[in-house]
């Protein structure tokens, strides 16, 4: 999951490269069409293309933006059954939150960061930005920090 900057710079391939190194070669799609400031339709059409290709690993290249709308992303694939409106938060204080989500079982997920700032690729957070209203939206819960 990145924005289209890491690929037209060749970070994609990069990291692809290594993955091919493995014994066992990996399947991998990449979904490049995160924008800064995630929005929902974003989101939605990540998912999509997650649940069509199943992955066992989902890995966020680039900076905030992009780690935010895969663990969006990671969220609604390992829970179906969760809302966007549910998960979202109105307040910052993780401890005080009302909607809970259990830790993903099925795929793997990691952050490579490729610019500092948002510290998203070590935090239970995500900022998603609601495509109707334009409204930013923090999601808060520990299950989802990145492997």
């Amino acid at each position: 999951v990145c924005d289209p900057g890491m690929v037209n710079i060749g970070y994609t391939d990069i990291v692809e490269q290594v993955l091919r190194r493995r014994e066992n070669q990996p399947q991998i799609k990449v979904f490049n069409e995160v924008e800064p400031n995630p929005s929902t339709h974003t989101v939605y059409k990540g998912l999509d293309m997650f649940i069509n290709f199943q992955p066992d690993t989902i890995i966020a290249l680039g900076g905030g933006s992009a780690m935010d709308a895969a663990k969006a992303i990671w969220m609604f694939f390992e829970h179906p059954e969760t809302s966007f409106f549910g998960a979202k938060q109105k307040f910052l204080d993780i401890r005080k939150r009302t909607y809970k989500i259990t830790k993903p079982k099925n795929a793997k997920f990691i952050c490579i960061p490729t610019t500092s700032g948002t510290g998203s690729e070590v935090t239970p957070f995500a900022v998603i930005t609601d495509s109707e209203t334009h409204v930013k939206y923090p999601l808060a819960d520990y299950a989802l920090t990145p492997d």
